[in-house]
């Protein structure tokens, strides 16, 4: 029960304060932008598939395409940083194009929360994979607040085309963008779209072959 005389309310805003603020937008191009539009410059992405659905190499596009204009970590979980699938998928992705902004760790929930609050941290952060970082609604909470300027790039495991537990469920739903993995396509369902719908393909000779299209 609130005491008037020791708890303060945070402000009341109008609809001027509400149109007033400047709201920052990922400046996407190219199939970036026909996939995912503009999307606001902060909070969730939340992104799940099955194993051998490209899922691991359209989080190594995506979290190169960020690196491009800012610094981003890639929190490996699943894997250690000398697992030759994660290096053969940095190569794969060229990411010496962007050595200087793309950072790697395997940071507890702990440790990244220590590492996020230091000065000049990364702004987006990938979580390969959620499992393996934390099945704590709250503290999932508590993170995504504290650091609600940032981007988090969370990876999720599916059980047909849902997440596969319901933590990984109501991760998705909390969300900002929701990304979902099958067949070398991501399709986004989240809050914004861009001009082709939502899809973005991640290898086309691959997504091609399994739909049986064939080049006449």
């Amino acid at each position: 029960m609130f005491n008037d005389s020791e708890t303060k309310l945070r402000r009341v805003l109008t609809v001027a304060n509400i149109q007033a603020q400047k709201i920052e937008k990922v400046a996407f191009t190219n199939e970036w932008f026909q996939a995912f539009g503009k999307p606001q410059n902060r909070g969730v992405w939340f992104i799940w598939g099955a194993s051998s659905s490209g899922k691991s190499t359209f989080i190594m596009m995506l979290a190169k395409e960020f690196a491009k204009t800012t610094k981003v970590l890639y929190n490996l979980l699943e894997e250690e940083s000398d697992d030759s699938d994660y290096i053969e998928r940095m190569n794969l992705c060229d990411i010496n194009e962007v050595s200087n902004n793309f950072l790697t760790a395997s940071y507890t929930y702990e440790e990244l929360d220590y590492y996020l609050s230091k000065k000049n941290s990364p702004k987006v952060v990938v979580i390969d994979s959620l499992p393996y970082f934390t099945k704590d609604w709250d503290a999932y909470l508590r993170m995504k607040r504290k650091f609600k300027n940032k981007i988090f790039l969370i990876v999720g495991h599916a059980e047909g085309k849902h997440p596969s537990t319901d933590f990984q469920k109501r991760v998705m739903y909390d969300a900002k963008m929701k990304i979902f993995i099958s067949g070398f396509l991501a399709v986004c369902n989240g809050r914004t779209v861009g001009p082709n719908g939502g899809e973005f393909v991640i290898w086309q000779d691959g997504y091609e072959k399994l739909r049986g299209i064939s080049e006449n």
